[in-house]
């Protein structure tokens, strides 16, 4: 089963707890695991949550991105260093 991470804007973003969760919910439906950076404390400062975040998706085969990531540069790093580095890389949409 791969591992998908799941890449999508969280900073400034009041709803992003439910869009990382439906994607979760998708994409475990089509039989993926995916990753969640939703799970990371709030406490954590952008930095550290950046730092956490890529811990996790480097472990990923691939990443899911959601429709609102280019509004994000935690997202725009997360989806250049995952192409960078071979990830499977697709738009939400796209996972099938």
């Amino acid at each position: 089963m791969k591992n998908i991470y799941i890449c999508g804007k969280v900073t400034g973003d009041p709803n992003y707890k439910e869009k990382f969760f439906n994607e979760t919910e998708r994409l475990y439906s089509l039989g993926y695991e995916p990753v969640s950076p939703s799970v990371i404390p709030s406490t954590y400062d952008w930095a550290k949550a950046m730092r956490t975040a890529i811990i996790m998706m480097l472990l990923c085969d691939g990443v899911s991105l959601l429709p609102n990531w280019k509004k994000s540069k935690g997202a725009k790093i997360e989806a250049k260093l995952a192409r960078e580095l071979g990830l499977d890389v697709k738009e939400s949409k796209d996972w099938k």
